[in-house]
């Protein structure tokens, strides 16, 4: 029976996805060109959408790097922003944009930029 139990976990967890669904969304940056330091993230969704949370995770494509982590907060209809995300290295980034709305559906979207 033990045996079973562990195939069923195991088919469950398998079953779950990985990522969310797309999120279909416009980032810019402020400055429009981020170089090592502070920048401001902006999240333009679709406002007729009710996101609950919005998190933006940024990771170097080379390994050894901590990724730098932030929260977004809603600026208005349609619009979440983070106002002082850390770019603290040159070097190419992927933002991996992390949306839930009001049911805890999750939605992601990645965003490849360099820092110069």
């Amino acid at each position: 029976m033990r045996k079973w139990a562990w195939l069923l976990v195991l088919a469950l967890a398998a079953c779950q996805p990985k990522h969310g669904e797309p999120l279909q969304a416009k980032v810019r940056f402020v400055p429009e060109h981020p170089t090592v330091g502070k920048a401001e993230v902006c999240i333009e969704v679709d406002p007729r959408v009710e996101y609950t949370r919005m998190t933006v995770v940024g990771d170097m494509t080379h390994p050894g790097m901590i990724p730098v982590k932030a929260e977004a907060h809603p600026a208005g209809p349609g619009l979440w922003r983070v106002d002082a995300f850390d770019f603290n290295m040159r070097g190419d980034w992927v933002l991996t944009i992390t949306a839930y709305d009001a049911s805890g559906k999750k939605y992601t979207k990645e965003v490849r930029l360099t820092v110069p």
